[in-house]
């Protein structure tokens, strides 16, 4: 049995939920594009938000790492946001520093 279809800003939270703890048995059912797009984002805000709360608690030795962690998450969560293409490829990697990590 499936559960019925939310509407809503409950929609995002039901659906991150069931994407994070309950994913459907393929052959999945595709939820279109506006709402992976929803959910993905969602998942982002929240791992940002959890980040930036543990960064907080942090030794000021390990700030640095953690906050170029956030700024890569931040560059992911604008990647879920805005779909790739080559101007928005080009302008991502654009905030990238030499080494791979985010500035």
């Amino acid at each position: 049995m499936t559960a019925p279809p939310f509407h809503g800003p409950d929609s995002v939270l039901h659906s991150v939920i069931e994407h994070v703890f309950m994913p459907p048995k393929l052959p999945q059912e595709d939820p279109g594009e506006d709402i992976e797009q929803k959910t993905n984002v969602a998942l982002c805000n929240n791992l940002i938000e959890a980040a930036q709360k543990f960064l907080q608690s942090l030794p000021a030795s390990e700030s640095p790492l953690w906050i170029r962690m956030i700024k890569t998450l931040e560059l992911v969560r604008l990647a879920a946001t805005v779909p790739f293409n080559g101007a928005n490829l080009q302008r991502v990697l654009s905030y990238m520093t030499i080494g791979g990590t985010s500035t």
